[in-house]
């Protein structure tokens, strides 16, 4: 896929394609999780497969908490994964579907029972927490838009066995998305995205809104990404080549 703004290619470089390298990404984790970490303190990453769990495992690296009974401690913040496909194919899904409709390999468990008295379900242990979303790539924004709404249908229906005076008791369930890379330009599918934390309102256990984190915003280029390559040191020449020399930056 070239770029839509017909930038040429590096000297060198056989495309317009962006590399980054693993250490790239490391950087750009490390340097945005600092801000995750204080805005929105997630105690759980669901990353979504397979884009999301490189970023997953790195973002872990940055965003311990401290234990409550060992305050001396600190603690990984658990991640769980949910398999997603949009342009993949995969067994009983047509070739008009692909590309178009995502269909969903692998979910929480959702059927478990909770550690409530009553033995409750606790939404596949996102109840009452502050969930972070994982992916590598915000492009056409349909994948991330399905794991919201449907991790927050699940935890809708766990609050249903719950009164309002016990939701009200509850700690409120929180999402937010973290991605490596936000692409530029017209969407397919929209996220309620809270301006500032501030803005964010809980209505029956749940916000209203999701923290959004980009740890890179780019123009609508094609991303080769380093753990999708079976070279891995082409790979890093091409991109030392890249970024020797200027690049189109995004807009503001």
């Amino acid at each position: 896929m070239s770029d839509p703004s017909g930038a040429a290619a590096p000297a060198g470089v056989p495309d317009d394609h962006w590399r980054p390298t693993y250490e790239d990404i490391h950087i750009m984790i490390r340097n945005m999780a600092d801000i995750v970490r204080e805005e929105f303190q997630p105690d759980l990453l669901v990353a979504i497969g397979g884009g999301g769990f490189f970023p997953a495992r790195v973002l872990r690296t940055f965003l311990k908490k401290r234990d409550e009974k060992q305050p001396g401690k600190m603690r990984n913040v658990p991640i769980q994964a949910i398999g997603l496909s949009l342009y993949e194919e995969v067994d009983g899904v047509s070739e008009e579907q692909i590309g178009t409709e995502v269909v969903r390999t692998q979910w929480l468990d959702t059927a478990r029972r909770g550690t409530d008295s009553q033995g409750r379900g606790d939404a596949g242990g996102l109840l009452g927490k502050n969930v972070l979303i994982v992916d590598e790539v915000d492009d056409s924004r349909t994948t991330l838009h399905y794991a919201y709404h449907e991790l927050l249908k699940d935890v809708k229906k766990a609050l249903e066995a719950y009164t309002p005076e016990e939701r009200a008791q509850l700690p409120p369930t929180r999402f937010a998305v973290f991605v490596v890379h936000n692409k530029l330009g017209p969407k397919r599918a929209e996220l309620p995205i809270l301006a500032r934390p501030a803005d964010d309102r809980i209505v029956d256990g749940v916000s209203t809104g999701v923290y959004y984190y980009a740890a890179e915003t780019t123009p609508p280029v094609w991303i080769d990404f380093p753990w999708e390559q079976t070279d891995i040191l082409e790979h890093n020449r091409l991109a030392a080549l890249a970024q020797a020399q200027p690049r189109p930056e995004a807009p503001p």
